[in-house]
């Protein structure tokens, strides 16, 4: 929340938030409604004005008049679930495009668990694992995103997530209960957990209220 409304404090557009459970429509409408609701009563909780949009397929995410309100939009956020799906479902859509064209003019992406892996960079290969890594939309072409990072589930995938982050990116592995907000140019840490973070061969962790350094001065301090 503290994430959110430090970048919504500066954002363009009309102050509204877009909430999209297009990651979790593999799962079933039951599922699909749950996040929709879950974000629609959070933002409701602090006092920001959100509609959720159904969009669950390619052909949904064409339609011009879904793009044109997340173009006025301040923020879109995508929920958890299938980051490959999320990723299929959007490359080469007018929502994708939409989406860029808000960031541009000021706006900002959230995403949870799939819906913040998908903000990062596209891997040359295909998808290749439960949990690929560099598979996103390359809306932050130089960073990799992974999620649950303390979570018991991810242990035995942690050291293979980071060894598929493409040539020139910097990984970055999110606990959860942790957000970041920011950019490549450089990101703030919120909540209870750590950020890992792995560049060029070295590993640092980063708690609440920390800077991470943006990839420009990182890249001058390596010998």
């Amino acid at each position: 929340m503290e994430a959110e409304l430090e970048v919504l404090a500066g954002a363009a557009g009309d102050g509204s938030v877009v909430v999209l459970a297009t990651a979790s429509a593999p799962e079933g409408e039951a599922v699909f409604q749950r996040w929709n609701a879950q974000g629609l009563a959070h933002y409701e909780r602090m006092g920001l004005r959100a509609v959720a949009l159904p969009v669950r397929t390619r052909e949904d995410a064409q339609l011009a008049a879904t793009a044109d309100q997340v173009r006025r939009a301040s923020m879109v956020f995508f929920s958890g679930g299938n980051p490959a799906y999320l990723r299929q479902t959007l490359v080469g859509t007018a929502l994708l495009t939409a989406i860029g064209d808000l960031l541009r003019q000021g706006g900002v992406f959230g995403g949870c668990s799939a819906g913040a892996m998908v903000a990062g960079a596209i891997s040359p290969g295909a998808p290749r694992g439960r949990f690929p890594s560099g598979q996103g939309l390359g809306l932050l072409p130089k960073e990799v995103f992974g999620v649950h990072w303390d979570a018991p589930l991810m242990r035995p995938w942690r050291r293979l997530m980071a060894a598929r982050t493409p040539a020139g990116c910097r990984f970055l592995g999110i606990a959860e209960k942790t957000a970041l907000s920011g950019s490549s140019r450089g990101w703030r840490v919120h909540g209870r957990g750590q950020v890992e973070v792995r560049h060029l061969g070295a590993a640092h962790a980063y708690r609440g209220g920390e800077a991470i350094p943006g990839l420009d001065e990182e890249d001058s301090t390596a010998p």
